[in-house]
């Protein structure tokens, strides 16, 4: 028993009762590899796939961004709130807030809350659960468990030891950085 294909056709029509033989008909093989040949030149040899980079947010949604976190601090913020203050859906405006912040939204939110409460632990005698409230943390405990993960040590520890001036203002947050006058007198943790 022959297992070869054979490409001889009968579709000349001059003996139907041609039986298809185990012969390979070189000819017809080589011209179809030849156009195979030439189709597979004509595609490129490694297909290649086009990355998609995700831009960052303009330097206008930026300061908005900032600026709208730091006067709603001690609100509720969702990403969605966020979004809708720079015209973005909620997905395109957490990968430009990735690429801008190097962070997502909520940890740079969480940031700034402790900010927030490292200056007003500072700064007044408050008790740390208005404190926690003023920042938009639900109470002390919560207020005192981010404060030492973030900071590393706790809220009170951080009133004992800072040394910050009364005089300073609430100004540096809202700009996200602090002036170059106040770079110098930094809180210091002991």
């Amino acid at each position: 028993m022959d297992t070869s294909l054979s490409f001889n056709t009968a579709l000349d029509g001059s003996d139907v009762s041609q039986v298809w033989h185990a012969e390979i008909d070189y000819r017809t093989i080589e011209g179809w590899l030849d156009r195979q040949t030439l189709t597979d030149r004509s595609a490129p040899a490694v297909a290649v796939v086009k990355e998609k980079v995700a831009s960052g947010l303009s330097e206008w949604q930026r300061k908005k961004i900032i600026r709208y976190i730091d006067e709603n601090v001690d609100t509720r913020l969702r990403v969605s709130d966020l979004s809708e203050q720079v015209r973005l859906s909620v997905s395109r405006f957490s990968k430009g807030f990735n690429v801008t912040f190097g962070r997502p939204p909520y940890d740079y939110v969480l940031s700034r809350r402790i900010e927030a409460a490292k200056y007003l632990i500072a700064s007044t005698q408050e008790p740390l659960s208005q404190i926690a409230h003023a920042c938009g943390l639900s109470d002390q405990a919560h207020l005192s468990k981010v404060f030492k993960r973030l900071v590393g040590t706790t809220p009170l520890k951080w009133r004992k030891n800072a040394s910050v001036s009364k005089t300073r203002q609430w100004d540096y947050l809202t700009a996200g950085t602090r002036p170059e006058a106040d770079r110098g007198a930094q809180v210091s943790v002991g």
